[in-house]
């Protein structure tokens, strides 16, 4: 059946029998994909029959489909005529894993975080010249544990034309949901007819069994010959059709083929955080509907009642640590550096103008690779470092890290603790001293070596000690500073090596970085520094890995040893 289908429009007039044959192809081929090349599996499954019921009520080449978050377009992505691509999703020379307007008419707004379809749903709305056209948002109900949602719904009422909001209901983010709002949905999941949309400007239409073909293409037609904006509330199952996605949707939320049972940096947080918890009952984890992803299960086996999730609230979560800290407990934070971007006036105004002791564990920082740009950790430094108060870490390893969080339970200010995705990759275990802020340490060679590669983060400590290896090997001594802390830097150690060549390296921009953060020092002290800084200088890579990404921006080993080269030789 899917092998002749090149555009959605072939299917509009297909019997249910064909539409079920073809919902039963596209699980097949989302399976086959992202068991291969890794992605989201649980939440694709779930949504298949409501694609195709939407590709039979709209024609999204005109009307616009806005997909909060955007992990779950797959089989859209399959029937809007990139099929004979999806065998390479989320690879460097195939699509991404998310919407991408470059790709597709079909795409009508680049998502990679919750919470923003409503939003973007009004806008497109308030601009709609033509009352023909359909703005349409798919909003999963994790995503409803976000506040922006409920900005987006507070101004339905303000915006004189028609929009539909379909919600996907499967009482899952990545993570279980909680609060208020599951209830609320379960309660119209019961048959309840007490529905808040209403009071929103919102028509409701539902409970719709989002596995049921007719059901869904008879409400969407209704939704669309409403006159007035709807909200089409669709249950559906995360892992629907594959048997290990549905005992287990967690798992299968994210899946990548090369998992193994080796320990991770995520992992090691769980680990530490739960021994220092063991020894102070005012120590909490927090999360923001990412337990499983930042590693905290371990954590929350051991202390089920100080593991805190507040939902897809990043800033309520920082805020509310904040109010935590100050009645006298410590809150360690766990988020990734991507979405910790949304919580950015939190972090500064209620955190840390308040010099209080938060500890946020920035997961994912620096290159990330499958996702694409929208998950990309090489942002944070740049908004964190201009923040008072302060201290920003980065360690190399486990080891450090674990030295690291247990330090920041006695520190009296905030703290932000980054690290990679992943497993250390260092090839070499390092000798660390004690964890001070703004003291460096020597990873290889010798301070007196003529050049000085800089390391800021573990994959660069990891590139950066590869790189004086190979130069090693051809005669030209370098050595290597793992720069574990960002605020402070180690103004020492830089006045010592000032008058060396030296190359400040970060998987992260260039603007406002690490690299930056060094030539303001010498700029401040006066002291004229050959300074060459090395970071991503090409952050809208797309689907690839992290290797695909630090190759592209000259920060894998080999590149790093070119730019040596080509400075000696100068």
């Amino acid at each position: 059946m899917l092998e002749n289908i090149e555009h959605p429009a072939q299917i509009r007039n297909f019997t249910l029998a064909q539409l079920e044959e073809l919902a039963q192809d596209l699980r097949g081929a989302i399976v086959r994909s992202v068991l291969k090349n890794g992605g989201h599996l649980s939440a694709n499954l779930g949504v298949v029959e409501l694609t195709i019921a939407m590709h039979c009520v709209y024609d999204f080449a005109y009307d616009r489909l806005i997909w909060d978050v955007g992990h779950q377009c797959y089989a859209h992505k399959i029937l809007t005529g990139r099929k004979d691509r999806f065998e390479q999703l989320r690879r460097k020379e195939g699509i991404s894993g998310f919407p991408k307007r470059e790709e597709s008419v079909y795409d009508a707004f680049n998502t990679g975080h919750a919470s923003t379809s409503v939003s973007l749903a009004c806008g497109m709305a308030r601009a709609n010249s033509d009352p023909q056209r359909q703005i349409v948002a798919v909003l999963g109900d994790g995503a409803m544990t976000g506040g922006l949602v409920y900005e987006g719904l507070n101004d339905i009422l303000n915006v004189s034309n028609k929009l539909t909001i379909i919600l996907n209901d499967n009482d899952l983010a990545i993570s279980e949901n909680v609060g208020y709002v599951r209830k609320h949905l379960q309660k119209l999941r019961d048959g309840g007819r007490s529905s808040k949309f209403a009071e929103f400007g919102l028509d409701y239409i539902g409970p719709v069994d989002g596995h049921d073909l007719g059901a869904l293409k008879t409400a969407l037609t209704a939704a669309r010959n409403n006159k007035k904006s709807v909200l089409v509330h669709v249950i559906t199952q995360k892992g629907k059709g594959y048997a290990p996605a549905e005992e287990n949707p967690t798992k299968y939320h994210g899946y990548s083929p090369n998992a193994a049972d080796e320990w991770s940096f995520s992992e090691q947080v769980g680990e530490t955080l739960a021994r220092i918890a063991d020894a102070d009952a005012d120590v909490y984890a927090v999360t923001a509907a990412m337990e499983e992803g930042t590693g905290l299960e371990r954590f929350a086996l051991a202390h089920p009642d100080k593991i805190i999730d507040v939902g897809i609230a990043e800033g309520h979560a920082t805020t509310m640590c904040a109010g935590m800290a100050c009645m006298g407990k410590h809150p360690y934070f766990a988020v990734y550096s991507t979405f910790l971007q949304r919580a950015f006036d939190n972090l500064l105004h209620d955190v840390c103008l308040n010099d209080l002791p938060v500890t946020v564990c920035v997961d994912r920082a620096g290159a990330v690779g499958g996702d694409g740009e929208t998950h990309q950790g090489i942002y944070d430094l740049t908004f964190a470092r201009g923040i008072p108060n302060l201290a920003i870490a980065c360690p190399a390893d486990y080891a450090q890290l674990d030295a690291m969080l247990r330090f920041s339970h006695d520190y009296p200010h905030p703290m932000l603790i980054r690290y990679p995705k992943g497993k250390c990759k260092n090839p070499r275990a390092l000798s660390h001293d004690q964890v001070l802020p703004g003291r460096w340490e020597i990873a290889f060679g010798d301070e007196s070596d003529p050049i000085v590669l800089l390391a800021c983060g573990a994959t660069m400590v990891a590139q950066c000690c590869l790189a004086a290896e190979i130069l090693a090997q051809k005669g030209v001594r370098a050595c290597v500073i793992n720069a574990c802390f960002v605020a402070p830097l180690d103004g020492t150690m830089l006045d010592r090596i000032g008058n060396r060549k030296l190359i400040a390296a970060e998987d992260h921009v260039l603007c406002g970085g690490f690299g930056s953060a060094v030539v303001e020092y010498y700029a401040q002290h006066k002291i004229s520094a050959r300074v060459r800084m090395l970071g991503i200088t090409q952050p809208l890579l797309s689907q690839c890995d992290q290797a695909d990404i630090l190759r592209a921006n000259g920060l894998d080993a080999d590149g790093i040893v070119d730019v040596v080269l080509s400075d000696c030789a100068q």
